[in-house]
């Protein structure tokens, strides 16, 4: 999971794509790092080396005439939680490997067109054009050539239908890499960042000629454009899902292809339902953490997509086959101990879903689906139990 408006807590990879939601100035933001400083060496892990890539991104934000959104989370740098409490490996995902080393190979040959883009900001215009552009008004498509698009289009209606909240205003939007072989939706991206429109055309040009010219980054159909799903909720702007392609084609790719678009959907869904029902507030005291409401938030939203993927009327997917994505879905972003986005750790997570897992169980002996109202409340009592410390 980013999450620029949302809950991107919600965001897959809120961790590593997240934006700040500050005053900007109308003058265009200075240039991010350049490619002689940024580009990665052979002591720099993937994970650093991408942290380098968007840590300037905190300088670019939404301008004031755009609606402020409800949830950002960002890196901040202090420790919210003390890590030596919990077991938690800092192994790589697969699915992000599969992104760095998709990234890695235009790097290593093509480098000055990636950073022709990346330079000018252009690797978060799909994002903005998804959250302030796209409707569910024009007809949506998911994935590089649009193979998942039955798939997320009947779990959108499957999980509208299973839970008890008002969800027939939440849009489901896809994000295309594609978008920016579009000058004119680029440009007017661009403007809605700030820029003026003579920049806005002269970046939207650069981009456009970068991407024709590469034979890697295949006119934009690259993960790590797209490398996100994640809920957004905010006045002026309608409620949406965001679902990118690079995250469905990555997860297909290491061979979930089968259950991540349901999985992924789930759990940003998990994140209206927070929303809907004010949950986002349970921890409103300043005794938390941004980090420990964070925490909160996620485990949560895996344990409610949990309990719909194998719930006999909801997704009824085969629980094992469910665990062994989550093994993947879980490792990203979770060791950020001293983030702001932290997510809970692996055995957290797991323990949220197998929760999730236990209440389908239950609940489909009596053929009846928990209200989302019953479900907080059975997650609350259990909460304590998920987060204790295993170190020990």
């Amino acid at each position: 999971m980013l999450r620029k408006t949302l809950a991107l807590g919600s965001c897959l990879v809120a961790t590593l794509a997240a934006v700040a939601c500050q005053e900007q100035s109308t003058q265009p933001v200075a240039a991010p790092t350049s490619p002689s400083t940024a580009r990665t060496s052979a002591t720099t892990s993937p994970q650093a080396y991408l942290l380098t890539l968007w840590a300037d991104r905190a300088a670019l934000a939404v301008p004031s005439s755009v609606p402020s959104v409800e949830r950002v989370f960002v890196e901040s740098g202090r420790q919210v939680i003390n890590q030596n409490d919990y077991v938690c490996s800092e192994q790589n995902s697969p699915v992000v490997q599969y992104m760095y080393d998709e990234l890695y190979a235009t790097l290593a040959k093509e480098s000055s067109l990636f950073f022709s883009i990346y330079n000018i900001y252009g690797d978060i215009i799909p994002t903005y054009d998804a959250l302030y552009f796209q409707t569910s008004a024009t007809p949506q498509t998911y994935g590089y050539n649009g193979q998942f698009t039955n798939v997320v289009l009947n779990t959108e209606r499957d999980v509208k239908s299973f839970w008890d909240i008002k969800s027939d205003d939440i849009q489901v939007v896809a994000m295309h890499g594609s978008m920016l072989l579009d000058q004119k939706r680029v440009a007017r991206t661009y403007e809605l960042l700030g820029f003026s429109p003579t920049v806005a055309a002269a970046y939207a040009k650069t981009i456009y000629d970068a991407l024709s010219a590469s034979k890697t980054m295949n006119g934009g159909n690259f993960a790590f454009f797209t490398f996100n799903a994640f809920a957004m909720s905010t006045s002026g702007v309608p409620d949406k899902i965001v679902m990118g392609d690079g995250i469905l084609e990555s997860y297909a790719a290491i061979g979930f292809g089968d259950v991540a678009p349901q999985a992924v959907f789930a759990h940003e869904f998990a994140h209206h339902i927070q929303f809907e029902n004010g949950y986002f507030g349970d921890l409103a005291s300043n005794r938390y953490s941004e980090g420990e409401r964070t925490r909160y938030t996620e485990l949560m939203a895996d344990a409610y997509a949990a309990y719909y993927l194998t719930h006999s009327r909801g997704a009824a997917m085969n629980q094992k086959r469910v665990e062994q994505f989550h093994d993947v879905f879980f490792q990203i972003g979770d060791c950020s101990f001293k983030s702001d986005g932290h997510h809970g750790t692996p055995n957290q997570r797991r323990a949220a879903a197998d929760f999730g897992f236990w209440l389908a169980a239950e609940a489909q002996k009596q053929g009846q689906i928990l209200t989302s109202d019953a479900f907080h409340a059975l997650f609350v009592a259990a909460y304590p139990t998920l987060i204790e410390p295993d170190a020990r």
